[in-house]
This record gives C-alpha cells, structure tokens and sequence, in this order.
C-alpha cells in the first residue's frame, strides 16, 4: 500500500529536520566562534540558529516530499525496446518506435481510465 501525502510530509519534515538541524549547529557554531555569541549567550544563540535552520529545512522538505509524491508508474522497458532488430535509414539501430514520453502518457492515462471504473 502506498503511503499517504501526510505520511510523505511527515518523512520529508523528519529528513528535512534532521539536515537542518545539523546545518544550524555548523552555522550557528561558525557566527558564534567568528563573531561571538552576542547578548544572549552561547547555548541561546547556537539554540536559535539551530531551531531557525530546522524548522526551514523542514518545511521546505515537506512540501517538497508532498509535491513529488505524485504515482510513478512504472516503465514498461518492453514496450520501450520494440524495434530493438530493425535499422534506420541511417543505417544504426532503431530503439523506439514512439518516443518514451508518449509511452509514459499513455501508460498514465490508462492507468487514470482503470481508477475511474
């Protein structure tokens, strides 16, 4: 079964957290050792940095994972290689008969024919 767009934002926050969260504390570590910590002190300002940093890239991660989590059909490589025998005018081998693109969207919209029955 394949999982839900919640599921898939929930995946793409955690990884995006997680790499955010490391990105904060070479950041964060960085401005403190090369400008100092500032007013508030060095775990405040490391803590900022790091739950800035966090809390962007996990955002963007999950709305990213949500946008690509679009059905990918498979490819049908038979199909793709049906001319895998035959020559071109041009004397080299012939590889598709129609391009993979209208393979592709033709795969899609059987398969968007098969959900609506």
């Amino acid at each position: 079964m394949e999982p839900s767009k919640f599921e898939r934002a929930k995946v793409g926050a955690m990884m995006g957290g997680t790499v955010g969260l490391c990105i904060g504390l070479v950041i964060g570590g960085f401005s403190i050792i090369r400008n100092g910590p500032g007013s508030r002190g060095y775990v405040n300002t490391l803590a900022q940095t790091m739950l800035s940093s966090t809390a962007t890239f996990a955002f963007f991660m999950a709305v990213g994972s949500v946008i690509r989590s679009e059905e990918a059909l498979a490819i049908d490589y038979a199909s793709l290689d049906q001319n895998r025998d035959k020559k071109s005018i041009w004397g080299g081998d012939m590889r598709f008969k129609t391009p993979p693109v209208v393979i592709l969207q033709q795969q899609q919209q059987q398969h968007h024919q098969q959900r609506r029955e």
